[in-house]
């Protein structure tokens, strides 16, 4: 055990693969069959007893499990259940209760978000919105952006609607987490959907406006 334990720590990058390869087993497209999950899910596991820098695996596992849901990217939600008990068992309640309520905000999201669409029915642009609660979610820095109007009215909508349903809480909008289709119109013939980031999503639209933009422009707008 000892001689065990002094190897998988010498190198000091292990935590992050262990969260790595973590995420590639829970994500869609995971190549380990559904029988063989929960016996994977227990060498994860065990692996992690034995690292030292479990700081590092768990930023990692919640950074990975955050890209998951926001972006709808889980296998299935029983197996991302099965493996945060597992892990509960091993590190304890502190840090699994963050991982529990990034799920707990998902599926209020998606009620909120039911509500919103049956009180607003008149907008052209379909919004999903997930809310995460400050200090369950990995921290980013917020960059500031400049929202367009085809978006701007939708946004503002369902941010009105969260704080009449929310009295006395903040919404800010995280552009850098989201992801949109955007139907592009290349030729009078060819009508394409392409699945982009928010952030490439707010580009795009810049070209309903004019066909031809410098990146200073791009800035400025």
């Amino acid at each position: 055990k000892e001689a065990f334990e002094e190897f998988i720590n010498k190198e000091y990058y292990t935590s992050a693969l262990l969260a790595r390869f973590a995420n590639d087993i829970l994500k869609k497209g995971t190549k380990v069959s559904t029988a063989d999950l929960e016996n994977t899910f227990d060498h994860v596991v065990m692996l992690y007893g034995y690292i030292r820098d479990k700081d590092i695996f768990e930023r990692d596992y919640q950074m990975y499990l955050a890209s998951r849901l926001l972006q709808n990217l889980s296998e299935s939600e029983q197996s991302e259940r099965s493996m945060i008990g597992k892990l509960k068992n091993e590190a304890g309640y502190h840090w699994t209760s963050k991982l529990e309520d990034m799920f707990k905000d998902i599926q209020r999201s998606k009620e909120l978000m039911d509500g919103f669409k049956q009180k607003h029915t008149d907008f052209h642009t379909e919004l999903n919105v997930s809310v995460c609660t400050t200090g369950a979610w990995p921290e980013a820095s917020i960059q500031p952006v400049k929202v367009p109007s085809d978006i701007g009215m939708v946004s503002e909508a369902f941010k009105t609607y969260y704080l009449s349903r929310f009295s006395g809480r903040k919404l800010r909008y995280q552009m850098n987490k989201g992801k949109a289709d955007v139907q592009v119109q290349f030729n009078a013939k060819c009508k394409k959907i392409l699945t982009c980031s928010t952030y490439q999503m707010l580009v795009l639209l810049l070209f309903n406006n004019k066909t031809t933009w410098t990146f200073k422009e791009m800035q400025d707008a």
